[in-house]
């Protein structure tokens, strides 16, 4: 779906040939022919983004500005439609890449446009082209067309024998729609959020209107609305969004014989985005799910396939999960999808060029298109499309929703790959419904991963086995180099003439058992022949057994232990596993070495009592009988880890730890062990794949506070390395570089804290550092010649050039005498600001906690603001109304919560400055109703002077720290007052009815909390 934001060619199809293996391959089923969904190929077009057929609807109902077309503009409409779509599937263009289904985007009448409230699109329409906002869902958007044209384009596709898969959500309705002001009673409420125990289906996405699925009524109209369009346009299937999001108890009745979603009647597939197999699972096997996607092995496409540095290991990690499903088939499997960074931009990211990004985009597909699963295209992959994500972030033509432009194709034989890879899956049915038993993984060496697929009583070439080969690297590979002279096969092929199953060149061979020859960098080779014997399971009785079998049951794993033996007979063990009640299966294929004591088993059910069986195996892939021992995982076994990271680079922090496989982000605090080191410890589920990244929550902080930019995830398994993990900041899939610089930074006669200090003759993405409070750093580089720049808010950058390692290396910043005003505390420059308001009146809280005066100025690069208060035990806050939207209230601040309203004059509040007694004032920025952060201190000026009671403040604030790219034509709103504490109001506020000039703004019901409500600010133009 749309990841929310609150406010928020047509070309000559000439050009897209098939190659010749697999135009001879691939042979399109007959509209007639029943086909399961493990057989399908999924092409997913978001139909605003796709193709204009009709410029006729381009503007759709023409309510207003919102819903013109405008392909300037990301967040717009386009004018792709369903007219577009139905002439592609008439010119063959899907069916050519072996497309046999199409998920269009939600086809539904969508709410008017809302307004973009921040990023490059500021202030422009933001428009439900993606289809997610519903207002009406019954009736077709007229953007994409009408209901029978809709229908025109269905009865196309299976003419052509592709089904159509329609994109829906039941979770929510669009900003505003009409039904929350016909039924209010049908949605949460932000009370209903906060006293839920279940914020993930009880709160909203994104302010979007969160339906309560548990009313019966709400029930009943959403069934209805899917019942509607199956029966009204014959689609094939359902994609659903925000599956999670949605109560357990809705999709059980919403799956069951009979109910709307039943199977027997619509295939449908979830998004549940989280990276858990066995809470993917879950959908499944629970709740009555037909498929959902893999987004456990999406991860692993992104961060382990994107660049070499990736670790296959982690992906082999991701099939090894596989028996948690019960046919994991069934998955529906993308790299990439309008959701997430498209797979080229990750690549990029990482350091690839765009041919090697090509190169290995074919590698994710075709690791996708030979594994398991019901393959799912993202439009534009064909031509490697690249994509930063949401277009909400980035300016047009660096999103991920880019419209296609097929005078691409030319440019990338991706087409044509992906009609080999569908070809492939047509021919050989193991690809589809067989067996994936893994044959070789990397085990920290070689970048090569081998899998078989296989599958028993089909015969002829449709029941061969097909082996493939991965090679992430950056250099080909020699499989001979492996250890042990190549991947054994162990049984898989009969002979030695093999067929590479997409018609690539290609120089593996079968020797002495063993797949050997050549697989170039950056690629994926799938051979296949005759079925052989090598299938497990045959006994040995002269094998010896294990000795010592124990079993630790963790989350959804169990670890098995035993003593290895010495029998030169045993060349090495598998792992078989019966859950109470099911029936047995093979965990590992290829054996586990016989010096080995110990193995993870991954992928069980929780709670269920399960039984392991480990057995000896021969040379020649013989078993002993085995031995048993029994088990019951348990998300409920767990293990404390401490957490170790090495953060001298950012100052002081603060650092936490970031989570982020459980679907939503879950952040632990840190505590600072020694300066710059930071330390927490986690009860965590046992032998649980945890990935989380280090984040440094401070204002200043670079790269969004995210460390490693460009780098995957960091990954450790609960209880291993002695329930410890250490890393350093910004360096996981990077090396750590050789040399250290330290020093210190100044300016004004003063230690800059906050300050940063780029490496700018390496990588400043990673190399750099922020200062402490004391203005020191600690900055990693590669040994040699560097060049430093240090920069703070309000000084002109500094450069040094020092050999690392390097100490001492002071950098000293001169003050920007480009301010109107010198930041000093001494306000008398101030003799001609533009505007001016004085208050002496005290107010309730009495002559010492009274504010005086309020100054205001501006030029293009700064706002100036200079004010004089009393102040005794209590807190100075001037709210600063920048920009259309805001805050109304400030009561629920994650920092600085006060008893302060604005309204009337006042647009809403979006940043304010802060100051307990003496100490030094804060700036932050109002992001929301709650949150607050701080802006680095460091990046604008700030001067206080007086002895308490009295203080004057003086600010020189570039445009940039309040998030605007300059003054705002429309002008400032500036109100403040002397407040008490959290939750409580202001003694004084300026302007109101006693200052001059007058304002209307009001302190109300001092025998409580002392409400100040702001309805008229000082304006500076």
């Amino acid at each position: 779906m749309k990841r929310f934001h609150m406010v928020g060619r047509a070309g000559a199809l000439a050009a897209l040939t098939l190659s010749l293996s697999a135009c001879s391959l691939f042979k399109a089923p007959t509209p007639s022919a029943p086909r399961a969904w493990q057989d399908e190929v999924i092409y997913f077009a978001m139909t605003d983004r796709f193709a204009n057929g009709n410029p006729a609807n381009d503007n759709g109902p023409g309510r207003d500005a919102g819903d013109r077309a405008d392909r300037t503009n990301p967040l717009a409409w386009h004018g792709g439609d369903f007219a577009g779509l139905k002439a592609k599937i008439d010119d063959g263009y899907f069916k050519k890449m072996g497309f046999t289904a199409i998920w269009v985007s939600p086809v539904v009448l969508q709410v008017p446009a809302i307004n973009t409230g921040s990023g490059p699109s500021q202030g422009k329409p933001f428009a439900g082209y993606h289809g997610y906002w519903a207002e009406d869902f019954k009736k077709v958007d007229p953007h994409f067309g009408t209901l029978d044209e809709y229908k025109a384009l269905i009865d196309t596709a299976h003419r052509n024998g592709i089904k159509v898969i329609q994109d829906i959500v039941v979770n929510h309705a669009g900003y505003g729609a009409t039904l929350t002001k016909t039924n209010p009673d049908w949605f949460h409420t932000k009370a209903d959020c906060d006293a839920s125990t279940n914020k993930t289906t009880d709160c909203d996405l994104a302010g979007l209107p969160d339906f309560k699925q548990e009313l019966p009524a709400v029930t009943a109209y959403l069934n209805d609305f899917v019942t509607y369009w199956r029966g009204a346009t014959g689609i094939d299937g359902l994609r659903i969004d925000t599956m999670k999001h949605v109560p357990d108890a809705y999709w059980k009745q919403f799956f069951k014989a009979g109910g709307a979603g039943d199977a027997n009647k619509i295939w449908s597939v979830g998004e549940v985005f989280d990276g858990n197999p066995a809470y993917l699972a879950r959908f499944m096997n629970e709740l009555g799910a037909p498929s959902v996607f893999d987004f456990a092995l999406h991860f692993a496409f992104k961060d382990q396939m994107s660049s070499a540095g990736g670790n296959l290991d982690r992906m082999a990690d991701v099939f090894a999960q596989d028996g948690v499903y019960r046919d994991p088939t069934r998955l529906t499997t993308f790299v990439d999808n309008h959701d997430v960074r498209r797979f080229v931009s990750e690549v990029t990211e990482r350091g690839g060029s765009a041919a090697q990004a090509a190169e290995r985009l074919d590698m994710a597909l075709s690791t996708m298109y030979f594994s398991r699963g019901t393959p799912s295209v993202w439009q534009g992959t064909e031509y490697a499309q690249a994509g930063k994500g949401d277009p909400y972030d980035y300016p047009l033509g660096q999103g991920n929703r880019e419209d296609m432009d097929f005078t691409r194709l030319g440019s990338s034989t991706l087409d044509e790959r992906l009609g080999a890879l569908a070809a492939a899956r047509t021919k050989y049915r193991a690809l589809t419904r067989g067996a994936q038993q893994e044959l070789w993984r990397p085990n920290g060496g070689a970048p090569v991963l081998a899998y078989r697929r296989v599958l028993s009583g089909v015969q002829g070439v449709a029941g061969q086995p097909v082996v493939f080969v991965v090679n992430n690297g950056d250099t080909e590979l020699d499989l001979g180099s492996l250890s042990g002279g190549g991947i054994p096969l162990l049984g898989t092929f009969s002979g030695t003439a093999l067929t590479e199953v997409t018609g690539r060149a290609m120089t593996l061979s079968v020797s002495g058992g063993k797949l050997v020859g050549r697989v170039p960098a950056r690629s994926v080779l799938a051979v296949t022949a005759p079925s052989g014997s090598g299938a497990a399971g045959t006994v040995n009785p002269a094998l010896p057994e294990v000795a010592g079998l124990t079993v630790k049951a963790g989350d959804s794993a169990a670890q098995l232990t035993w003593t290895p033996g010495t029998d030169a007979k045993v060349a090495g063990y598998r792992v078989y596993v019966t859950p109470a009640g099911g029936t047995e299966r093979l965990v590992n294929f290829a054996p586990i070495p016989a010096t080995q004591g110990s193995f993870l088993v991954r992928g069980l059910t929780n709670d269920v009592n399960t039984t392991f069986r480990v057995v000896t195996v021969d040379s020649a892939g013989a078993e002993s009988k085995g031995v048993t021992t029994t088990g019951t995982p348990s998300s409920k076994n767990t293990a404390k880890v401490t957490f170790t990271v090495d953060a001298r680079t950012q100052g002081n922090g603060p650092i936490e730890l970031r989570r982020f496989d459980t679907g939503s982000q879950i952040e632990y605090p840190m505590t600072q062990d020694t300066p710059g080191v930071w330390k927490t410890s986690i009860d965590l589920p046992l032998f649980r794949e945890v990935k989380f990244k280090f984040g440094n929550d401070s204002a200043n902080a670079k790269n969004g506070g995210y460390e490693a930019p460009g780098q995957g995830d960091r990954a450790y398994v609960v209880g291993t390395n002695g329930n410890a993990y250490s890393g350093t900041y910004d360096f996981t899939e990077q090396p750590v570089p050789a040399a250290t610089i330290t020093g210190r930074v100044t300016g004004g006669g003063q230690n800059l804290g906050g300050a940063l200090v780029e490496a700018t003759s390496a990588n400043p993405d990673l190399n750099y550092a922020i200062t402490f409070p004391d203005g020191t750093y600690t900055l990693r580089v590669p040994a040699g010649a560097q060049t430093l720049k240090a920069s703070a808010g309000g000084y002109v950058d500094g450069t040094l050039n020092v050999t690392a390692p390097a100490q001492n290396a002071n950098i000293t910043l001169s003050r920007d005498l480009r301010t109107k005003y010198t930041i000093d505390g001494d306000l008398s420059d101030w003799t001609a600001p533009v505007v001016s308001v004085q208050s002496p009146a005290e107010g309730t809280f009495g002559a010492n906690n009274n504010w005086l005066s309020l100054r205001a100025d501006s030029d293009a690069q700064y706002l100036y603001l200079a004010y004089t208060y009393r102040v005794d035990g209590n807190s100075a806050i001037l709210y600063l109304d920048t920009a259309p939207g805001g805050a109304k209230q400030a009561d629920q601040f994650e920092a600085w919560k006060r008893a302060a309203t604005f309204g009337g004059q006042v647009d809403g509040v979006n940043a304010f400055i802060a100051r307990y007694g003496t100490e030094k004032a804060q700036l932050r920025l109002v992001q929301s109703d709650t949150a607050t952060p701080e802006v680095n201190a460091a990046d604008y000026l700030q001067a206080s002077s007086g002895a308490a009671p009295d203080q004057t403040v003086e600010l020189a604030i570039p445009w940039t720290a309040l998030g605007l790219s300059g003054k705002p034509a429309a002008g400032i709103g500036l109100m403040g007052g002397i407040f008490g504490g959290d939750g409580y109001g202001a003694g004084d506020i300026i302007p109101d009815a006693k200052s001059t000039p007058a304002g209307a703004n009001t302190i109300t019901d001092c025998f409580a909390s002392c409400r100040a409500t702001f309805t008229e600010p000082l304006k500076l133009p």
